[in-house]
């Protein structure tokens, strides 16, 4: 199957392509310096690309980057799929398209509303958010106004080796790292018991790929695992792969008064479209991230 990826050189779209090479795809790459808001440039790229898959991850993607240039953000996230549906649907046979959005639409959820489903209101906080929201609006036009065969995704936390310490668990794991380092055995910390749905990055390459082959046209998927781990669970388990226990230490001023305590998400859609089941255990990915951080691949190597 020849596959077209965006975001290929991200994070998450280097595990995509390696993924869908392994399932003997074919993957076309965009060139880096296309912009893919330039509609003009981006169309005579794509009118002569005959794919069956268009992935869809090419995004601004950080949360707090977010707030301090929101027009940015909706620029660039909402008019680049806007554009690439535009130009896909063009095409003489337009291909499946599958637009990863983000968990973050969802926003502030109660409680009493766990685990999240796909019908739940969107409300997202966050300029980011908002933008994702609206992407998966331009998304859907496709599959709306053009026939063309659309499946969003909404992805929950996802970790693994080659993430940014940008994020939680690399940054986490890189500071238990120092700490063991320089002997350090206290860590300042802010809200520990709040609780999130993580994935290994690998296992959400494999839903996408299952739901662009197996995803109803106009569909929305949360791709997760519907449980839950703290961030005092997490650094349990990074201290104690690292074999070096430390000393959490509160700082109040890293606690957010708003912090939502609880995020998890509802697999069951996802699941009984692709009978998807996650391969990867926690520790196992929390492993490969300490290993890839030391760059030996040697948990135990001393101080």
């Amino acid at each position: 199957m020849r596959v077209l990826v965006t975001g290929s050189h991200g994070f998450v779209g280097r595990w995509l392509c390696r993924h869908l090479r392994d399932e003997g795809d074919e993957v076309v790459e965009l060139r880096q310096d296309l912009n893919l808001c330039d509609r003009d440039s981006l169309e005579q790229v794509l009118s002569v690309i005959e794919v069956e898959v268009c992935y869809h991850l090419a995004a601004l993607s950080h949360v707090g980057a977010s707030w301090s240039d929101p027009a940015l953000y909706y620029h660039n996230n909402v008019v680049s799929t806007a554009n690439l549906v535009s130009g896909l649907a063009k095409l003489p046979r337009p291909p499946r398209f599958l637009c990863v959005s983000s968990s973050e639409v969802y926003g502030r959820v109660d409680p009493s509303r766990l685990p999240i489903i796909e019908s739940q209101q969107l409300r997202p906080v966050s300029p980011y958010a908002a933008s994702k929201a609206a992407s998966e609006i331009a998304a859907l036009q496709g599959w709306h106004g053009h026939g063309m065969p659309v499946i969003v995704v909404r992805p929950f936390n996802h970790t693994g080796p080659g993430q940014s310490s940008d994020y939680l668990v690399p940054a986490l794991a890189a500071r238990l790292i120092e700490a063991r380092a320089k002997h350090r055995v206290g860590l300042t910390v802010g809200n520990v018991a709040a609780r999130r749905d993580f994935m290994d990055v690998r296992d959400v390459v494999r839903a996408y790929r299952l739901l662009a082959l197996h995803g109803e046209a106009g569909g929305v998927y949360n791709v997760c695992s519907g449980g839950a781990v703290s961030v005092d669970d997490l650094i349990v388990m990074l201290a104690d792969l690292l074999d070096y226990p430390v000393e959490l230490e509160v700082d109040p001023q890293l606690l957010r008064p708003n912090d939502v305590e609880l995020v998890v998400g509802d697999p069951r859609r996802m699941q009984a479209a692709t009978g998807f089941q996650p391969q990867l255990s926690l520790r196992q990915t929390l492993e490969d991230v300490v290993q890839d951080l030391l760059g030996d691949g040697q948990l135990h190597s001393g101080d």
